[in-house]
């Protein structure tokens, strides 16, 4: 089993990805607001390394919040999972598109 992690900024996109991955057969995810790095250092100016932050982070939004959606699935259903979340976002590995990973789940309780 394996908890799955999406982190997107278009906001817009959640409730399709719920209905991809609940029409893909999972179920039981959870979006929560995330703040980014951007956003946590945009009030940090007098610090040396924020100049180099803001390069590396061109082109994101400081003020937008964004979300982080997170869900359970079985490891057999991690590629129909990806799929889903594809299906709705597009290509992920342009920059600022959101990242995904899931992480083994050791144990459950109340799954």
């Amino acid at each position: 089993m394996q908890l799955m992690f999406l982190i997107i900024k278009r906001t817009e996109l959640v409730d399709d990805i719920m209905k991809a991955l609940a029409k893909a057969g999972i179920h039981g995810g959870t979006a929560i607001d995330s703040v980014g790095m951007a956003k946590s250092i945009s009030s940090m100016d007098n610090l040396p390394t924020i100049g180099l932050l803001r390069e590396m982070l061109k082109g994101v939004d400081p003020s937008k919040k964004g979300k982080t959606i997170f869900f359970a699935v079985e490891d057999e259903q991690v590629e129909t999972a990806k799929n889903a979340v594809l299906q709705i976002t597009g290509d992920l590995s342009k920059p600022n598109a959101g990242v995904l990973f899931g992480v083994p789940i050791t144990f459950s309780l109340g799954l």
